[in-house]
């Protein structure tokens, strides 16, 4: 069955649900409706699973997979996934945000979250974009089910050419126990609307960002000759290309060099 194409601004979300009948449940939920449903620049829910509570008639889970248009101009990850949780018993509603550079690490979120996997498959397209190959399919779905498995460090996300979207994560099951440090790498290909996402592996966060310099470099693998530091010197040597690597020392842009092992704050 095709998917069902689900694209609407959250302020539609709001009105659909009658929101403005209920009250936010705390602080952090006006927050987060006030950003989503900015009537002047609303976001926009391009996926979305509907769970009603049976133990609780009258409570229901909203899960959107959400585009940021803002925050994408801004170089910011603008992906989103949003747990809505209504209770009509108590006319409150919670709304709870997770930022993401990927469309595939929201919906992980989403579904760690109790969102129901198929019927997020089923209702909705979570990109923009479509799969260029079977390693890229396999990647998401690793991603898509990893659960907890990933933190997320770091990432960049430019907004204009060359459409690379690069991000750092701790890798609590990775392949390889001396590559503990995972990056996962999509580049964007608007011309046919599809994109790749490759998955690789390093010894430390020093390691991962020497790579991003140049992220058109192959990714190193688990089981290659050599470990993460080699390569990405290796890599960090080849001749600079109009997207090459930066100046030593330079930092990938939007990005402030944080001590190595330090999580990311969102």
């Amino acid at each position: 069955m095709e998917p069902l194409l689900y694209h609407a601004p959250f302020t539609d979300i709001v009105s659909d649900l009658d929101l403005d009948e209920l009250t936010p449940a705390d602080e952090n939920t006006s927050r987060a409706i006030s950003r989503l449903a900015d009537w002047e620049d609303p976001c926009t829910s391009i996926a979305r699973c509907e769970q009603p509570d049976p133990q609780q008639p009258g409570r229901s889970d909203h899960f959107h997979l959400v585009y940021d248009d803002l925050r994408a101009e801004q170089g910011k990850p603008s992906f989103a996934g949003v747990h809505l949780e209504v209770d009509q018993n108590t006319g409150q509603f919670r709304v709870t945000v997770r930022d993401e550079p990927m469309s595939v690490l929201a919906e992980a979120w989403l579904i760690a979250r109790g969102a129901d996997p198929e019927q997020l498959r089923e209702r909705i397209q979570p990109s923009e974009f479509n799969a260029a190959d079977a390693e890229t399919a396999a990647a998401e779905d690793l991603l898509r089910h990893a659960g907890t498995r990933f933190d997320v460090h770091d990432s960049a996300s430019p907004a204009d050419t060359p459409f690379v979207t690069w991000v750092i994560a701790a890798d609590r099951e990775a392949p390889d126990a001396a590559r503990p440090v995972a990056v996962f790498v999509g580049h964007r290909q608007p011309d046919t609307e599809a994109f790749t996402l490759r998955i690789g592996h390093f010894a430390d966060i020093e390691d991962a960002y020497s790579w991003t310099r140049n992220p058109f470099a192959p990714l190193p693998q688990p089981g290659r000759p050599g470990d993460a530091r080699t390569d990405a010197a290796r890599l960090d040597r080849r001749p600079r290309t109009q997207h090459g690597p930066a100046a030593p020392g330079d930092q990938p842009a939007g990005t402030t060099q944080p001590t190595p092992g330090a999580a990311r704050h969102r």
